[in-house]
């Protein structure tokens, strides 16, 4: 999504994103360990359904609790350990955008899908439909010549600035994490009746903003301006759904950017091949205004599905664009 943010829509969902489920973006994930001039490409390997058991991950036996806090906390813990595994799935990304009139009426649909994958580490998003019809031969050229013009950024990235450029991106996730911990701090915590979600046994949690809260980290005030729920799996504390809302307006930018009360988003994550927790559905209903110009209001729908794992890797050589080379799965 992250080269998609233009209009207000992308903005719509960039910032309420940030606010309650900055655990479940690929943003945050831990890099790759691909190297300088390496990529990878992928086979299909369909979902295990939500209902299978729990990923494999190393949990550490923690004594039973009824503290929503606590719970809170667990599943920030236990999302940063499956980080790297969340990196290695590529997935397709069908989005639906209605644009709305002052009256919610949709004006317009653009509906686009987009195949996620990753060149040097680096998340990119190559439009490959709209409308569900396949691209254009001109449009499939145009967007050749994106990915081609993004890979030589890399291909021709010096140590120094791959260095660097890993440096920022560990920086930003050491601020992520921090952001988290404003989060688990920012609110009261109530714990309301057990529920099960795509046949998982979920821990239902509300959050409500604490008026004296002090952020920590950048934006992390706007956590004041937005209320939620969380479906936290009973098992191993995996967030399974959040559902969010603001509750008054969020401003960015010396109100560059202005985001709408009652923005509302809801977010669920689906067990791929019984080892993972990888988002699956995005929905908002929102409105933004962008330089105190234009508002738009929207209602965007985004499917995550076709998941893979990386199973062969690409390296670039020097005169030549690509050559696969088969690993064993």
């Amino acid at each position: 999504m992250t080269a998609r943010t233009a209009d207000a829509s992308r903005l719509v969902v960039a910032i309420l994103l940030v606010a309650l489920a900055m655990p479940i973006l690929a943003q945050d994930r831990e890099p790759s360990s691909s190297q300088p001039g390496e990529s990878h490409t992928s086979t299909q390997s369909a979902p295990t359904p939500a209902s299978a058991q729990s990923p494999p991950v190393a949990t550490p036996e923690l004594p039973p609790t009824t503290d929503p806090r606590e719970i809170v906390r667990r599943s920030v813990e236990i999302d940063h350990r499956t980080l790297e595994m969340a990196r290695n799935y590529t997935c397709q990304n069908r989005q639906v955008i209605n644009h709305l009139d002052k009256h919610g009426e949709v004006k317009n649909t653009e509906i686009k899908t987009f195949d996620v994958n990753f060149y040097f580490g680096e998340e990119y998003s190559r439009l490959i439909a709209e409308d569900d019809k396949p691209l254009s031969e001109k449009e499939q050229k145009k967007e050749d010549e994106k990915l081609e013009k993004f890979l030589n950024k890399y291909r021709n990235e010096s140590p120094d600035d791959r260095e660097k450029r890993l440096a920022k991106e560990k920086k930003e996730r050491e601020e992520g994490r921090a952001f988290l911990h404003d989060v688990v701090n920012a609110y009261d915590f109530r714990l309301l009746p057990d529920e099960r979600v795509d046949g998982v046994d979920t821990y239902v949690i509300e959050a409500t903003p604490k008026p004296d809260f002090k952020p920590t980290q950048p934006h992390a005030d706007m956590l004041k301006k937005m209320k939620g729920r969380m479906w936290i799996e009973k098992k191993n504390y995996n967030w399974v759904k959040v559902e969010a809302q603001a509750t008054d307006t969020i401003s960015f930018g010396f109100f560059l950017f202005r985001i709408h009360p009652n923005s509302r988003f809801v977010l669920e994550k689906t067990l791929v091949n019984n080892e993972v927790w990888l988002l699956k559905r995005l929905d908002i209903d929102g409105g933004a205004r962008i330089a105190l110009l234009k508002n738009e209001n929207v209602h965007q729908e985004d499917v995550l599905s076709n998941f893979k794992k990386f199973v062969t890797s690409v390296r670039v050589l020097p005169d030549v664009k690509e050559v696969t080379e088969p690993q064993p799965k």
